[in-house]
């Protein structure tokens, strides 16, 4: 027995990297479609208007609109195609999104791709579920600042509300600082609190200690460099306040492998297609030049 969501099903989803002067010709197909930039730079049309390519920005194409993109640099996409239901629809169509959108959930859009991943490894019948809920709370997440009437929106379609850590102000200003040298001593004197008692303020709200959460946090970002840029293992060591031999370790350790082998794991799936809906069919693939 299937589990869906009905309201919206993500049929298909890839990270495609496009090369300098290339891109996909004019077409149109009979589902939505989200590429998201996560960086490069180019030209996309869509029914006969022309926006630029911008990083950390989607473009959504509705169903049965002609559109077709060209890269004039070296481009890094997440491609989601997807089903909708008639309420849902109504919503995208009139948030009037033909253009680039801003997102600021990039992060949310790239744990879904890191799902879809892990379920085209070892299929899970919970997965495309979660993808299903994940990809319409981002969806929606993104769509707040373009539709007035989002709440009365979100209470029709009861979509729970997460909690995170993001309003806890210390949890920010380890994100803030991530390439820094940060010590207890000098965060607590930061918020004026004896390093004690903010170490009991981590273990109450977050169950740990600051520095592990830190190491933790740092962890993270350096696995999505891995995954989604072409720096080197010594510059996102860097980037993440770590010294390459650490860094190193500390894969190994967390993660079970070697920063070179997480990227060399995530380049097997960069341009495959990750189908989450076993009847979806291309009939046919848009030509890429």
């Amino acid at each position: 027995m299937k589990v869906r969501d009905s309201q919206l099903q993500v049929l298909w989803m890839a990270r495609i990297d496009y090369l300098k002067n290339s891109g996909v010709k004019m077409h149109t197909h009979d589902f939505y479609q989200l590429q998201l930039i996560i960086d490069g730079e180019g030209i996309i049309e869509i029914n006969g208007q022309s926006y630029p390519v911008l990083a950390n920005h989607c473009y959504i194409f509705e169903k049965n609109i002609p559109h077709e993109f060209h890269f004039s640099k070296e481009t890094i996409t997440i491609d989601a195609k997807f089903s909708l239901s008639k309420d849902l629809i109504q919503l995208i169509e009139s948030s009037n999104l033909m253009g680039a959108c801003k997102v600021n959930n990039i992060d949310e859009f790239k744990q879904l791709f890191q799902l879809s991943s892990a379920n085209l490894k070892n299929p899970n019948n919970l997965l495309p579920f979660q993808i299903d809920v994940g990809f319409k709370s981002a969806l929606l997440g993104m769509l707040q600042d373009k539709i007035t009437e989002y709440n009365s929106f979100k209470n029709q379609l009861k979509i729970p509300v997460r909690e995170t850590d993001e309003g806890f102000p210390m949890v920010q200003y380890l994100k803030q600082n991530l390439q820094s040298k940060v010590s207890l001593e000098e965060m607590a004197a930061h918020f004026g609190f004896h390093p004690h008692y903010l170490i009991e303020l981590f273990k109450k709200n977050l169950g740990t200690t600051p520095m592990q959460y830190l190491q933790s946090l740092r962890l993270e970002k350096a696995k999505e460099y891995l995954e989604f840029t072409s720096y080197s293992v010594s510059e996102i060591a860097e980037l993440v306040g770590f010294t390459t031999p650490y860094f190193s370790r500390l894969c190994c350790e967390r993660l079970g492998m070697p920063p070179t082998q997480i990227r060399e794991q995530m380049r097997t799936v960069v341009g495959k297609d990750i189908v989450l809906e076993q009847d979806f069919i291309i009939d046919s693939q848009p030509s890429i030049y």
